[in-house]
């Protein structure tokens, strides 16, 4: 806490906005339609809620197989509840990307003005303007995931440090662990902090956090049998370098240091001077806040995905310089024309951004094929979009058209009391379209026993040597179905894999778990049952 920063006034969470707020809020959410898009992780979130409300087959990707392949409960929560109001994905995935943008801007602007002090006039708000106009940012709204959500929490974030007292504030981030497991991390960070600074616990957080939370950890042993969603298992790895190169990839396109630089140099500035009011502590937390999630991102070496893993410290070490600009135009005379011309500047300059990926700006995606080429094992987002026979295009025709209530109930009754072979592919996608069809995702996303298997990365949470595994877990199943002691019957016979005959306890515990019978005392037991990795054998080296 700032030790020269006055008492917090009333939280006012209405306010009139500034030019500048008005131009992001009537020109982003139009950015974030064109930039809209589907990522094939998408389509494993389509295909559980499908099976829950369509084909009663539960919570499940594959009937009978009880494996949390998805890392979001609130966003598969969401997706429930929009999908039961039999909307097509599409339209769900554009319009929450939409309305989150509304909420993330409000909160941005409540942040930026009690960041910005009691006694400052104008609302320049240039990290809400850096962000409206950042392509990594609004191509985030969309994606099928559960990306705007985790945008809305860095806001809430910002906004809850800079007004701990806030109710409002203390449940919207108490929500956010539901999001993505990680964000317990700042959300420790931040109840510690609010704890210290108004002398008590943040109780609405706190409650928040351990009800949704606690009550989804419930029902994640109960039908689970686990404390970790499958996605955890698969991807806790270290790899150090290509996370610090994620980080770069992420910063480099976007002129990020340079930003956050001339904002600390301002903040200098001003405190050399004897600015009152600066917040010093608030910001520091946020950034301390983002460097928490930002340090496992580097850890696991982030993500396939240029910028997807790194959106919430992202945002809220830029929502971290909100005010200063506020304070330092104060002085200036004619501050009005001043300030809007440096927005505009900001806003045009963040718009010309775009990643190293792409030769040409993703806007003009429609109209030019622009080569996606990756870059340090990281791709864009552009291959997923506007490619006309792709099953990721974004438009509400042709295959958006597939997405519907009425084409997933027509694919129930094609596929009912189908024989067919389990269906093995490394993509999501052809996953949902064999919906009743069992199906095993080769990168392991779904599947529990390739989760758990020790495998060289060729990119974060990408092994292409859980292939050949995949395919013989599939003709396993062929032969004896989904259950227990599926693995054991086959261990003794000749053509057996190894790893299946030399990994026979460690595949006994995960059965148990993915085959669990829903009773609570057991799979408590089970979930504190520490079970070991798979080995496969040899691996070839890179």
């Amino acid at each position: 806490m700032d030790p020269a920063a006055p008492a917090e006034s009333p939280t006012k969470l209405w306010f009139r906005p500034s030019l500048t707020e008005l131009a992001c809020l009537f020109t982003a959410p139009f950015l974030v339609l064109i930039y809209g898009w589907l990522l094939d992780d998408a389509y494993v979130y389509f295909r559980y809620v499908d099976n829950l409300l369509i084909h009663n087959s539960g919570l499940v990707w594959n009937r009978g197989e009880y494996v949390e392949g998805f890392s979001s409960p609130a966003w598969m929560m969401l997706l429930v509840v929009t999908r039961s109001l039999k909307w097509n994905y599409m339209f769900i995935v554009r319009l929450v990307g939409v309305l989150s943008y509304l909420v993330f801007w409000w909160l941005a602007c409540l942040s930026n003005r009690w960041l910005s002090g009691p006694k400052t006039e104008t609302s320049l708000n240039l990290p809400l303007v850096y962000l409206s106009f950042t392509y990594g940012v609004l191509c985030y709204f969309t994606s099928g995931l559960e990306s705007p959500l985790v945008l809305i929490a860095a806001a809430a974030f910002a906004a809850s440090i800079a007004r701990p007292r806030s109710i409002v504030m203390q449940g919207l981030v108490g929500l956010s662990p539901l999001i993505r497991h990680e964000l317990a991390l700042p959300l420790i960070l931040l109840f510690a902090y609010q704890t210290y600074r108004t002398r008590r616990p943040p109780l609405v957080g706190v409650a928040t956090a351990v009800l949704t939370l606690g009550g989804y950890l419930v029902f994640r042993i109960w039908y689970y049998a686990d404390f970790f969603p499958n996605t955890f298992y698969l991807k806790d790895t270290t790899w150090v370098f290509q996370g610090l190169l994620y980080v770069f990839d992420t910063a480099l396109p976007y002129q990020t240091v340079p930003f956050l630089i001339a904002a600390g140099i301002a903040f200098a500035a001003m405190r050399k001077r004897g600015a009152e009011s600066l917040y010093s502590g608030e910001r520091a937390l946020m950034l301390i806040c983002a460097g928490s999630v930002a340090a496992y991102v580097v850890k696991i070496g982030g993500d396939p995905r240029h910028f997807r893993y790194l959106a919430f410290p992202y945002c809220l070490a830029v929502l971290a310089t909100g005010g200063l600009a506020e304070r330092l135009v104060t002085d200036w005379k004619r501050q009005r024309v001043y300030g809007l011309a440096l927005t505009f500047a900001l806003g045009l300059f963040a718009m010309s951004n775009f990643p190293r990926q792409l030769n040409v700006h993703p806007i003009f995606g429609e109209f030019t094929d622009i080569p996606d080429r990756g870059v340090m094992h990281i791709n864009d987002a552009e291959s997923h979009r506007h490619r006309a026979k792709s099953p990721f295009s974004p438009g509400l025709t042709e295959w958006g058209a597939e997405l519907s209530w009425g084409a997933a109930i027509h694919r129930r009754k094609e596929n009912r009391g189908s024989t067919k072979p389990i269906q093995v592919s490394p993509w999501c996608n052809n996953g949902y379209w064999a919906a009743g069809q069992p199906s095993i995702i080769a990168y392991g996303l779904t599947d529990a026993f390739l989760a758990r298997t020790e495998m060289v990365e060729d990119r974060p949470a990408h092994k292409k040597g859980l292939f050949d595994l995949a395919h013989n877990i599939a003709g396993l199943r062929n032969r004896q179905g989904f259950g227990l002691g599926a693995f054991a019957k086959t261990a003794g016979r000749k053509r057996t894999p190894a790893w299946i005959a030399q990994n026979q306890p460690v595949l006994a515990e995960i059965e148990k778990r993915v085959y669990n019978d829903h009773h609570f005392v057991t799979n408590l037991g089970l979930a504190l049952t520490r079970v070991g990795k798979i080995d496969p054998g040899p691996q070839p080296v890179d």
